[in-house]
């Protein structure tokens, strides 16, 4: 951590600018661009290389060093009040530790040999070593109050978390071998505080603010949301104000600070979820490539439960999540990787208990019997079903509304021609009642035409009709049985009209049926009655005969 000599202080054998402030810090990170930090002490009667290196350096070894790096030439005489740079690295401190706040999922502590799974409460000390699995995040908070979200698939070794003897200010250090980290840092008020994560790309260095840093392994990825700060590598170094971004790599500097992609609109969601997994479409953000969604439980987003990724603008939540109150944010992606400002709203999730699965009509399916029945899967503990059908599918016009034990129901009255959609939910002894299905679309074709008077001869019964839009073939039954129970004739035909052998004298019944293309047979028509008068000429010929051989 020695700065260069370059960025040292006049020599020091005049009166300094400050006289009565004991203690002060500027960082080199912040004056000249650098990443190391020097503590600036101010000198108090009585001082010299020998008491200052004994009060608050590693070791008494360091005397010349100070006396050197600050170019001291009258170390007996130094003015009170004079500034003396100190390089952070020398000097002393105490070891202290970090706590986990929160954890969900797959999460290991490491340390030597020793591995066990992360619990909220854990103290962590330099050395330690966290590994997140699939659905894995911590928080992990510091003294002073600083706290890092850990996503999943991370790997990280806390580096560093220690106070200056000299002032009592918080020092961290976190390596980030691969995943993500989101930090929000406390204001450094003491001399000598830092907060740093290094990558195999890149260091992070902060003094107040709040951040995020991801890399794979090699390339690094940074966005300051609020603050500042300084991203640095043996390459170069870039400083990112808040709403930036950049990238950098182990062979390359890290590339100009990159205007961040705005947040994502969320008014349309709504504040109710009732079906997971979910993929809501959103509005689009201009450059945008890419989409994440984090959804964290409760308000204070200390864990992620929920991390998904999405190239078409949508927020996205996986089936996992149970019933409850969340927060999500959704940021843009650009083509370079960066993420965007955060969009950020609460949200209930209420998916349970899932609704059953509609069986009949199937969807988009014809409904063609004249009391139509409705079937959907049984649950075990179902206390009831509800049912509704409408016709139009946000089920502003209900039709009808059914609370039911058993998981079927039947219309009591025929349905006109249309379309109509219908959805079913349950309520069972465990989890109350649940969302309603997805909406089901169902048509009902138009019922058949009805005949017109038929034309009657000798030997044949001719029947039309009018044509049906769309019709492709039509069927024809007729019946002496006005409930068609067993139709003596059921007969078929591509065009409006009919002619079949007379049937016998008496009191017929006709009813006629079309049917679409890609579409199966309508309703019946309306059934029409006709008189077929009896052919007493035709039963004389018959009987002639036997009547002569008498």
């Amino acid at each position: 951590m020695q700065a260069n000599r370059d960025n040292a202080l006049p020599p020091a054998h005049g009166r300094g600018p400050f006289g009565a402030t004991l203690l002060g810090l500027v960082a080199a990170a912040c004056a000249q661009g650098a990443l190391a930090q020097d503590f600036i002490y101010v000198v108090r009667p009585g001082d010299n290389p020998w008491n200052i290196t004994e009060r608050y350096l590693k070791s008494i070894d360091y005397w010349p060093r100070i006396q050197d790096y600050n170019r001291i030439l009258e170390p007996t005489a130094i003015q009170p009040g004079t500034l003396l740079r100190i390089p952070v690295g020398w000097m002393r401190a105490r070891q202290d530790t970090a706590r986990v706040i929160d954890v969900h999922g797959s999460v290991e502590h490491r340390r030597g040999s020793t591995v066990e799974p992360v619990v909220a409460g854990m103290e962590l000390t330099a050395g330690a070593t966290i590994h997140s699995g699939d659905d894995g995040s911590l928080t992990i908070e510091f003294a002073d109050g600083s706290r890092s979200r850990v996503g999943n698939n991370a790997e990280l070794r806390v580096g560093q978390v220690q106070r200056l003897n000299a002032s009592g200010a918080q020092q961290v250090g976190i390596e980030l071998k691969r995943g993500q980290i989101e930090s929000v840092v406390t204001p450094a008020r003491k001399a000598g505080g830092r907060y740093t994560i290094e990558t195999p790309a890149a260091v992070a260095a902060v003094r107040g603010t709040d951040f995020r840093v991801r890399t794979d392994g090699t390339a690094m990825l940074a966005e300051t949301l609020e603050g500042e700060i300084a991203l640095r590598n043996r390459r170069g170094e870039t400083r990112l104000r808040a709403g930036t971004g950049t990238q950098a790599t182990p062979s390359t500097a890290p590339a100009p600070a990159q205007r961040l992609l705005s947040a994502p609109a969320l008014d349309a969601l709504p504040e109710r979820i009732e079906r997971v997994p979910f993929s809501i479409d959103i509005a689009d953000v201009p450059g945008a490539t890419g989409y994440r969604t984090q959804i964290a439980p409760g308000v204070a987003f200390t864990v992620v439960a929920s991390d998904r990724v999405s190239a078409a603008p949508a927020v996205r939540g996986e089936a996992h999540l149970p019933d409850g109150e969340y927060m999500m944010r959704v940021r843009a992606i650009d083509a370079r990787g960066l993420e965007g400002i955060d969009a950020e709203r609460s949200i209930i999730i209420d998916a349970r208990p899932e609704p059953p699965f509609p069986s009949q009509p199937a969807p988009d399916g014809f409904a063609t019997e004249e009391r139509i029945g409705f079937t959907w899967g049984g649950i075990a503990d179902a206390l009831q079903y509800h049912f509704e059908l409408a016709g139009d599918p946000g089920f502003e016009h209900l039709l009808q509304r059914e609370d039911l034990v058993e998981p079927h129901f039947v219309l009591a009255h025929a349905l006109e021609a249309g379309d109509y959609f219908w959805r079913v939910a349950v309520t069972t002894a465990s989890e109350g009642r649940g969302p309603f299905s997805d909406p089901q679309r169902f048509r009902r074709p138009p019922p058949g035409p009805t005949p017109e008077a038929p034309e009657i001869d000798g030997e044949h019964l001719q029947l039309r009709w009018r044509a049906s839009d769309g019709a492709e073939r039509y069927e024809v039954q007729v019946s002496s049985d006005a409930s068609f129970s067993a139709p003596e004739y059921t007969l078929e035909t591509e065009r409006a009209e009919l002619v079949m052998p007379r049937p016998p004298g008496g009191t017929w019944h006709v009813r006629i049926r079309s049917q679409a293309a890609a579409a199966p047979m309508g309703p019946w028509g309306t059934p029409q009655q006709l008189e077929v008068p009896h052919n007493h000429w035709r039963a004389l010929l018959i009987l002639l005969p036997l009547l002569l051989a008498l």
